[in-house]
């Protein structure tokens, strides 16, 4: 694995705050954006963005402040920023307060036997309250008693901890229960969740899989204020998780915009080899296999219907509406359908628990279009789309087979 070295330094603070850190060259920049924001001790609260060394912006298209030459950051990695020792970008943290860091690559190398591809290696400083005017508000915070002690307060320890507790080694690894990174970082979502006092309503790890692919997919980016009530409760009624402290807020933070980050890698250009979670971890129980897809497909028919105008436009397409409705159906939609109309609507849900994958890619390549009539209007990047046969066309191998019984398979 090919890993950056970065110097990130906080412009203009005095006394200095910077960090020494390692990430993956091909990390994506939510994830980048995340893993800045837990190592300087920042809380997430504003909107943010980046500039290359090229000159150009990464960010979340359409929040307001970003402007329309913004790229969308989820279609882009650290190798956007720079790729050569040297090179320099910038990271602007609220708009408001305009807290600009400046990135500088000190080195480019291949990741070590035992070594973890996002570290920690030195730093100084401590970060800079939330809203507190920017540099000039840092630095006034020096004439009050007790802060001036403060200042140089910064360990590695509790970053790394985290990232290791997330990322475990290739070692660690071989445990049945622990089949991916991903379900590693799952498995953290989960009991965070499970011990935090989250009101009933709360998604699975399992429907949380589905509302991501679905926001992976979209042909609007969807943001974290949008989505995250969804997470917490399903019911739409509000609630909010009781967390009891700014760690257990940053941990699941951290868990789950990493996790969502994975999920749009593997939707990104190229998707042919994408799994739903429960094909990913093997459920193929005859009694366990129907409710993993039925959890998963609720969490996915949340996430395709979190836009009412995007919903709408695609269930008057009748292409659209046909696309969507194996996942209203193993969500359970259509369960208080005439008992007439019962026996086929077991047999059609028996035949989906197999082909969820490949209607997902269908209903990709559907929105695709879409998507690049946003991103052209918000100014982002673009998405590469290639068309594939459907999935009772013929295959293109040559076999004479369907598609989803040949190669779709």
């Amino acid at each position: 694995m090919l890993v950056y070295e970065l110097d990130v330094s906080l412009l203009h603070a005095e006394p200095p705050v910077w960090r020494r850190v390692r990430m993956p060259a091909d990390a994506q920049l939510p994830l980048v954006h995340t893993s800045l924001q837990l190592v300087m001790g920042w809380e997430g609260r504003h909107l943010h963005e980046f500039a290359g060394a090229d000159g150009r912006r990464y960010g979340e298209p359409g929040e307001e402040g970003s402007g329309e030459d913004v790229f969308d950051e989820r279609h882009h990695t650290l190798r956007s920023l720079f790729s050569e020792p040297g090179e320099r970008c910038l990271y602007r943290y609220d708009f408001g307060d305009d807290w600009a860091h400046e990135l500088v690559l000190r080195s480019v190398g291949e990741l070590g036997p035992d070594e973890y591809p996002l570290w920690c290696l030195d730093g100084s400083g401590a970060c800079p309250p939330e809203d507190c005017g920017g540099v000039a508000g840092y630095a006034a915070l020096f004439g009050s008693p007790g802060e001036e002690g403060e200042a140089d307060a910064f360990d590695c320890a509790p970053f790394n901890e985290e990232v290791g507790r997330l990322f475990p080694r290739d070692e660690d690894m071989r445990s049945p229960e622990s089949v991916s990174e991903g379900m590693a970082l799952l498995v953290g979502l989960r009991d965070l969740l499970e011990t935090g006092g989250t009101e009933e309503g709360t998604m699975s790890v399992m429907m949380l899989d589905g509302f991501f692919a679905a926001l992976a997919i979209h042909p609007e980016t969807i943001m974290p204020d949008r989505w995250l009530p969804w997470v917490w409760d399903i019911t739409g009624d509000g609630r909010e998780p009781a967390f009891s402290s700014k760690g257990e807020v940053e941990q699941a933070m951290g868990l789950l915009f990493t996790y969502y980050n994975s999920v749009l890698g593997e939707l990104g250009d190229d998707a042919e080899g994408y799994l739903p979670l429960f094909d990913e971890l093997g459920v193929d129980s005859p009694e366990e296999r129907p409710l993993a897809v039925r959890d998963w497909a609720e969490g996915f028919m949340c996430g395709a219907m979190i836009d009412e105008a995007v919903w709408d436009r695609t269930f008057e397409d009748e292409q659209g509406k046909m696309l969507l409705t194996p996942f209203a159906m193993m969500a359970g939609m259509f369960d208080e359908a005439p008992a007439a109309e019962q026996r086929q609507l077991k047999e059609m849900k028996e035949a989906l628990l197999d082909e969820l994958d490949l209607h997902v890619l269908d209903l990709r390549e559907f929105w695709a279009p879409w998507r690049r009539e946003y991103l052209s209007r918000h100014g982002g990047g673009t998405i590469r789309s290639e068309a594939r046969a459907g999935r009772n066309d013929r295959c293109p191998c040559g076999s004479g087979k369907k598609y989803k019984q040949c190669c779709g398979r």
